[in-house]
């Protein structure tokens, strides 16, 4: 069964995903805080691009970026990280990093059979997912349909749990009609307080003129999905989250995944880039379970 979605080309043309593919690979060529390996590994979605750093002795986990973005937003925290786990950083096909460009149905088992295939490829028989957003997502997806093969799970601002709010599609399709100033609007409604590194500003703003974001509705997992997610979970969500009801999806997570440990943060909105250290402690208990 074709899991792909029909939805309209990822990139606006040949042009723009040239321009970003090649800011990412300059980004990644760039990077000299610890050494780096990368490999493209065959999937059912096509060629999926992955970073690894640290020991490989070492517990295994899967970083999962959001969406409109790339594993190059975890560069900064790789550091913290490396010495405690063997990091995995997987780019999701369709979108702008150097996977397949082309989408998965989020409502197939698409995203759970892709990130398996990315688990089988590298070797590995079990992980812990750190997730942000999308990324949180595929994370409780492939936990969801393979709780023995996920250690733990560490999720910031999740969606698929709680209601998108179609307040910000309809006010981010606004913004992006402005051009520059609509960009910086759209970045105070997902950062809202947030400290930014201008960096991902910089790619932030090239990806908006270049790359056609999802439109997909994200599906909302059922309570028995849920219910299978028995290992240890951390959740981190901001009150003043501009994408989705961050008080109902830290309700329900706590109501239906028994090993949860959960964090709504006061005055914070879709963005949490301050919890490193906590997340760290989390999964240096729990991902070599």
């Amino acid at each position: 069964m074709d899991t792909r979605t029909r939805n309209r080309s990822v990139y606006k043309s040949n042009e723009g995903r040239a321009r970003v593919e090649a800011y990412y690979r300059a980004v990644l060529e760039g990077f000299d805080a610890l050494p780096l390996s990368r490999v493209i590994l065959p999937t059912s979605m096509g060629a999926t691009h992955v970073i690894h750093c640290g020991d490989a002795a070492n517990p295994p986990l899967i970083l999962i970026h959001g969406s409109v973005s790339n594993s190059a937003s975890w560069l900064g925290i790789l550091p913290e990280f490396a010495a405690s786990f063997s990091i995995f950083c997987v780019d999701i096909p369709g979108e702008p990093g150097l996977s397949e460009p082309a989408r998965m149905s989020l409502g197939s088992s698409a995203p759970a059979e892709w990130l398996r295939q990315v688990l089988d490829g590298l070797g590995l028989r079990r992980a812990a997912f750190l997730g942000m957003s999308l990324g949180s997502f595929y994370s409780l997806a492939f936990a969801s349909a393979y709780p023995e093969r996920a250690t733990a799970l560490s999720l910031i601002t999740t969606a698929g749990v709680a209601r998108q709010k179609t307040s910000f599609i309809f006010k981010a399709i606004a913004c992006m009609l402005l051009g520059a100033p609509g960009q910086k609007l759209l970045n105070k409604l997902v950062y809202h307080k947030a400290p930014v590194d201008p960096r991902i500003l910089e790619f932030q703003a090239l990806a908006s003129a270049n790359f056609n974001p999802l439109t997909e509705t994200i599906p909302i997992f059922g309570d028995e999905a849920l219910k299978r997610i028995t290992m240890a979970l951390q959740y981190f969500g901001g009150d003043r989250d501009a994408l989705v009801d961050t008080r109902r999806t830290a309700a329900r997570l706590s109501a239906l995944c028994p090993a949860s440990e959960i964090h709504v943060l006061r005055d914070t909105g879709h963005a949490i880039l301050d919890q490193w250290p906590a997340i760290i402690a989390f999964l240096r208990t729990w991902a070599a379970a």
